[in-house]
């Protein structure tokens, strides 16, 4: 495979893993915020806006540098941008895992 192509894979990819990070963290956020019981206001839709209003910001950051290492051809950003991802995706679903098991009603 040429570097182009491996480059334009990976964008795919990431790509891909983003709109899956995107809708994974927006029903998924606000309910395991909900979990934890020290403010009232967790309920409030206003809080529920702010966190995916907060949501949209970091998909729109990786998307940002995942565009940018693709027209630069840069492999090493391309490499993290693909790590941060594959590492936001992982903690959402470890936190999901142990909100479950732990009796939570996460989705």
């Amino acid at each position: 495979m040429t570097l182009e192509t491996t480059l334009l894979l990976t964008f795919l990819i990431n790509f891909a893993l983003v709109l899956l990070d995107a809708s994974l963290g927006y029903h998924l956020a606000p309910h395991l915020l909900r979990l934890s019981p020290r403010d009232e206001d967790r309920d409030s839709e206003v809080f529920v806006r702010g966190i995916r209003r907060m949501l949209t910001g970091v998909v729109m950051l990786y998307m940002f540098f995942n565009c940018l290492a693709y027209f630069r051809q840069d492999n090493a950003l391309m490499a993290v941008v693909t790590v941060l991802i594959v590492l936001d995706l992982g903690g959402q679903l470890y936190v999901r895992y142990r909100a479950r098991h732990r009796g939570g009603d996460a989705p």
